[in-house]
Order: structure tokens, then sequence, then C-alpha cells
């Protein structure tokens, strides 16, 4: 019996006397269940019944109360009604619940899978980049990618799981550079991924000016002040003379600390300061050529107005990097500003040669690539995750070229700057670039083809795309960009964005190289847990019992860690909070299933198929444990509707804290009757199948013991 369709007949019923016509589907979709458990089971909400009954709500309820009192009398589900303000609160007839839901939770209908609805869902998650890390950070993308996956299937979604592999760009081009001109040592046999993510990091090192200089600016130099006079228009400003050794520059400055004669930084026309190119401007009818550079505009110093000035004479027309050059630094070259210069060309080189397929490179990027790819797998294996299909970013790299040259003839697209995009202004969006002014592809241009290939291929009704909050905007401009271009699943696809993962520390990040690579986690983790839980098992369990234990509980711990959070924020991993025993955790929460196998160990396992006397059931505790095990499915099917694992956490939690009073409070094994015994019995493998599948919808395999 549906207990919420069975009270809202009543309901119906009720209004009915009052003369309220309602139906009970009308009605079911406003029945509540009560924050305060010690209220009652549901509750009715009688607001909507104002205009009918010209009355306030917290009047009516007495009125629907008492024409329900009737009705309640015969009942054998409903115990008893009373109102509470506005609200008409049900509570429920234990035993008559038991009688219900019992059967269906020993033989698990009640939590077994949702029959189909006939669509097709995608989720796309955990897309880590080859030649990168897997680190701790990826965690909260592939645990939340998976438990949608799989609370969607469970509501009856043919579900296709898939990961999209970053495997061409910049990031390739630089630890393949590093790889080839710099490193020196041995290829190591095990954990190649994480060795060419340690590759990356040290490019990026490499690549990092201010590790060089003080000033990493390549085309800003010295020059000298010779004359400063007034603005004729606007006081705060100055006209300056700027002498660079070849030629002498007027320039209108507003900023602050010098004089004339003071050598300065000069950035000429067409340089970049503070992200933006210098231009010849007219200055209220001033011409300006030029920026002099505040602290800021140079890396020196937060002070944007303060301008920077040279402690003593230095050589005219000098890159300021190279005046400004950290001692002891390591050079190839000259100077750092040449040796910069060397760098970056070799990594544009690198990028060339990937990009035009040149054999040796080609052979290079495949290779190096599989090491990422088998590092990947067995990631997944160890984290129980499966994807039925791989797509990667090179697969798409052309196609979504094509794309844009499709719909630029068609005048989706236009050409800005020499570069190809979709102007969104009218939605209130930036202009969306798709392809550079150099014919490079960025994501965007492969995001537009992968949907279409996503669609076209698998002919799904839904595509769910987990990737971080970061990218909200992005995913707007490439949903609105497939609107314009007339694809008509647009409105089918969805951006499930979240927070990222902190160190206690701060932000973590591939680049940086602060980052909890996945091995170290993985190691932490197995030792933490095998010390803390399993290590006094040494003996009566098998080595590969204690291994197997492990692997489970660790995954469980950093599964639960991550999915039991608000979805949209950062989140500080906390390894020693994530894995303690009791509280709100993985671990918890498989100790508590496993508690209910050691009770049903003790009979000889599954109660199912015995006779059960469901009048025993009178206890609170009885009674508060069955409510919270009725909720499962439309916990399940509403976490399912809105993409957040989190609220099957939050029940578990709570159902495992009930759970846990009804043991301490109702005495199983040595129960007064034999047929209260069998009834509790049956109530602890309805918990246990309960928790069980809850577990398995948010990726964690359970435990028979811990």
């Amino acid at each position: 019996m549906d207990q919420k369709l069975h009270i809202s007949e009543l309901i119906s019923k009720a209004l009915n006397q009052l003369g309220v016509q309602k139906s009970a589907e009308d009605i079911s979709g406003l029945i509540e269940r009560p924050r305060d458990e010690t209220h009652g089971d549901y509750a009715f909400p009688c607001f909507l019944l104002s205009r009918d009954l010209k009355a306030p709500p917290p009047k009516i309820a007495p009125q629907v109360a008492d024409s329900l009192s009737s009705l309640v009398e015969s009942d054998e589900l409903v115990a008893s009604v009373n109102p509470a303000g506005p609200y008409v609160n049900f509570q429920l007839n234990t035993g008559e619940l038991g009688k219900q839901l019992i059967p269906l939770g020993l033989d698990q209908t009640f939590v077994k899978q949702r029959v189909s609805n006939g669509e097709k869902l995608m989720v796309e998650f955990s897309q880590p980049n080859t030649h990168k890390a897997f680190h701790v950070g990826h965690m909260r993308n592939v645990a939340l990618g998976d438990s949608v996956a799989k609370i969607s299937k469970w509501a009856g979604f043919d579900v296709i799981p898939v990961n999209y592999i970053g495997d061409v760009g910049t990031h390739i081009a630089k630890c393949l550079w590093y790889m080839q001109v710099h490193y020196q040592g041995e290829i190591p046999e095990t954990h190649r991924g994480e060795f060419l993510g340690d590759l990356y990091v040290k490019a990026t090192e490499m690549l990092d000016f201010s590790l060089l200089t003080r000033a990493p600016h390549l085309g800003i130099i010295s020059a000298q002040i010779e004359s400063i006079d007034s603005h004729p228009q606007v006081d705060k400003w100055k006209v300056l003379k700027v002498n660079d050794g070849t030629q002498v520059h007027q320039v209108v400055c507003g900023g602050t600390g010098f004089q004339m004669g003071d050598f300065v930084a000069y950035a000429p026309v067409g340089e970049r300061v503070a992200g933006r190119e210098v231009q010849s401007v007219d200055k209220k009818g001033v011409s300006s050529e030029g920026v002099i550079c505040s602290e800021k505009e140079i890396s020196i110093s937060d002070d944007k107005n303060k301008i920077f000035v040279f402690d003593s004479e230095v050589v005219l027309g000098q890159p300021i990097a190279n005046l400004l050059a950290h001692e002891n630094v390591d050079l190839l070259t000259g100077s750092v500003v040449e040796e910069m210069q060397l760098r970056t060309r070799q990594v544009s080189e690198t990028l060339r040669k990937l990009e035009q397929e040149d054999p040796e490179m080609l052979k290079l990027w495949q290779e190096t690539k599989e090491w990422s790819m088998q590092e990947f797998y067995s990631i997944y294996n160890w984290l129980n995750v499966h994807f039925e299909h791989y797509f990667f970013e090179s697969d798409v790299a052309e196609p979504g070229k094509e794309i844009v040259k499709e719909y630029l003839e068609k005048g989706v697209f236009e050409v800005s700057e020499g570069a190809v995009g979709v102007n969104l202004e009218k939605f209130k969006l930036p202009f969306f670039l798709v392809l550079k002014s150099d014919g490079t592809g960025l994501y965007s241009t492969k995001d537009l083809a992968l949907a279409g290939l996503k669609f076209e291929k698998y002919q799904i009704n839904r595509n769910i795309y987990v990737v971080d909050e970061g990218q909200s905007l992005h995913f707007q401009q490439v949903f609105k960009t497939l609107e314009l271009m007339g694809f008509k699943d647009a409105d089918k696809c969805y951006h499930l964005a979240y927070g990222k993962v902190e160190r206690p520390d701060g932000k973590m990040s591939s680049r940086k190289g602060n980052v909890i690579l996945f091995s170290a986690l993985k190691e932490l983790l197995t030792d933490k847990i095998t010390n803390e839980y399993l290590e006094k098992y040494r003996g009566e369990w098998t080595d590969e019992e204690i291994s197997e234990a492990a692997q489970k509980i660790s995954v469980s711990t950093i599964k639960y860690g991550m999915l039991n959070q608000d979805s949209v924020k950062s989140i500080v991993f906390d390894l020693d909070e994530w894995t303690a025993r009791t509280g709100n955790t993985g671990p918890y929460l498989m100790y508590a299933y496993a508690r209910t196998q050691s009770i049903l160990k003790e009979v000889g396992g599954s109660v199912a198929d015995r006779n059960f006397d469901f009048s025993q059931l009178k206890e609170d505790a009885e009674h508060l444990l069955l409510v919270k095990l009725s909720q499962f499915p439309e916990v399940v099917l509403k976490s399912a509707g809105k993409y957040e694992p989190q609220l099957i956490c939050i029940y578990l939690y709570d159902l495992a804290k009930k759970f846990s009073s009804f043991y301490t409070q109702c005495p199983v094994l040595k129960a007064e009757t034999e047929e209260l015994k069998a009834v509790r019995l049956a109530l602890v493998e309805f918990a246990g199948n309960t928790l069980k599948q809850g577990l398995e919808l948010l990726g964690i395999e359970t435990l028979q013991k811990m």
C-alpha cells in the first residue's frame, strides 16, 4: 500500500464532507514529512483551503481533523490524527506499517531498482587529462558522477556512463618538451601516469618567468623621464617625455612617486600590460605613446598607483626582466629574457609537431598517452567505477573545426579580429570564441562536436555534464550556441556543477604541484584503515580478507566524504575526520550494515521465510525505524530528480542512527518472546537490505563483517 496515497484518500473524503472537492492525486503532492518526527509521520498543510473554507489555516486544521476522526477509527494504517497550527498530523499504526513494509523489505522489492521509464540518460564524468597526475581533487567528480549514474539507473533511466579524456593541448606539449629536452633519468616501471604529471609540473616551473626574475614581462624596457609637464585639462595627470635609449616618447601618466631624471619601466605600444595591449591613445587632447608602469603592473608589489623607479641608473632600452633577474638562476642562454624566449619557442615547436602529427612526436604522444590511460583504468578498477565508453578530445578536434566552418557559412558564427565566435550579448552572455585567429580549436570547438556525437551515436534523451563550477559560464555558452545552431537536443543538456576540493592549507593545483596524488591517497587510506580497523583481526582473518576490507573501507571513506557535501560548495579534504569509525562517515555506515549481518548470522542468516506477528511491534524505536525505512524510495527518487547524492547520505546516516537506537532499546536476540524476536530480526534484515542498497547507490560496497 502507498501510505501517502492512502492518507490522501482519507483527506479527500474528509474534505468532501466539508464541501471541498479535492482528488487524492491532488492532495498527495501536498503531503509532507514533519520536520519534528514527534509530531507525526505525515502532515497535511491547510494553506490552500483558506479560499474554499474562508478561514485561516490554523482554524481549518481542527475542522479537517474532526472530519477525519470518524474515518480513521476503523482504519488499520492511521492510528491518530491531530491538528497542529496550520497542519493536520498523522500517526501511523506501527504493526500495520510493519505488515505492509517488512515483507517487501525482506524480499528487497521495496529497495530494488524501479521499472524502466524508457529514457536514455548519459552521464559524462571524471574527464582527467592525460600527462597530468590523478589526484584527490579528481575524486569528487568521480564519486559524484558515478553516484548520479547509479541513482538515475535505480530511478528507471537507461544510464550510459561515459568519460571524456583530455588527450590534446598545451599541457601535453609542455610535458613532452620537458621529457625530451630536460629529463635525464630513467623511465619508471610503475606509476607512469604520475611520472608524466611530475614532468608537467617541472615544465610549468621552467616556464614560470617569475622564477627567473622579479619582473616577468618580456617587452617592458628601461627608460628615463626627461621632462614632466602638467596636463592642460586633468590636474592629476602629467605629460612626460620618456627616453628609451633610441627615441623619446610622450606619455600621459596618472601615477605617483616619480620625478624628473628617474629610471622607470616603459611598456611600448604593442606590449601587453595587465592583460591589455598598449595602444596609442588620445588623453583629453594629448597624445600618449606607451605606458609608464606601476609596481603592480610589473609584479613588484600590489600598489597600482606608485610608479616603479629603479634604485640607481640603468642602461636604457634594456628588458627590465634582465635588470631585475634573480641571482644564481640556471640559464642556457645569456639572459633570462633569451632563456624564456627559448623555452617558449621550444614548447611552441613541440605543440606544432603534435598538431601536424610529426611521426616521431606522434609516436611519443601515443606511447605516453597509454601510460596515463593504463593508470586511469587501474584507478577506476580500485574505485569500482565503470564507463560504457571513453570519448577523447583528439577525436572531436577536427570535427569541431568543420562545424565552425559550416555554421560560419550559415551566419550563426561571425569573424571578430580574425577569430570566430558567436555573439551572445542579447542573451546576457559574453562573446563565445569557438576558433582562434590562427585556426586553433578550443574546448568550445570540441564540445560542440561532442554534443552532436553523443546524441547521434547513442540516441540519448538527456545529457549530464559533471564538471566543476568554474566551467558554469562555458556550459551556458555551449548550450545557447547549440540552440542557435538549431540543435534540437540543446535543452536536454545539463551542467551538474560542483565545488572544488581544497587542502586544509588552501587550493590544490596540478600546475603548482601541491596536489595529493592518488597513489599517496590510496596508500594513506589503506595504511590508516588497516592499522586502525583491521590489524586486530590479523590471524583470525586471512590476509586476502583484510586486503579486501581495507580497499572497500578506504573507498567508502573517500566517496562518502566527497558525496556528503553540498555539491556547489568547495570542501576541505580531511583524512582523519572522514575515516572516523563513529559519526557521519562511510566507515560508520558500513559498520552499521555489518552489525545487521552479525545479528542475522547468529540465527543462521536471512529470516525472510518466517511468519511474523506484526502486532508485536509497539515500541517507539521500532516505529521510528520503520518510518525511516519507509522513506527510502521517495528519498532516492528526489535525489535522482535533483542529481543530489547528498540526500541519500543524509538519509542513510539518520537510518543508521535509528537502527542503533532500536538495537539499544529493543533486545533482538534476547527478546521477551520468540514471536517478538522473529519480527525484530525481520526488522534488522530490512534495515540491512536498505543500508546495503543505499550505500551501493553511493558507489560503496558493503562488508559482512567489520
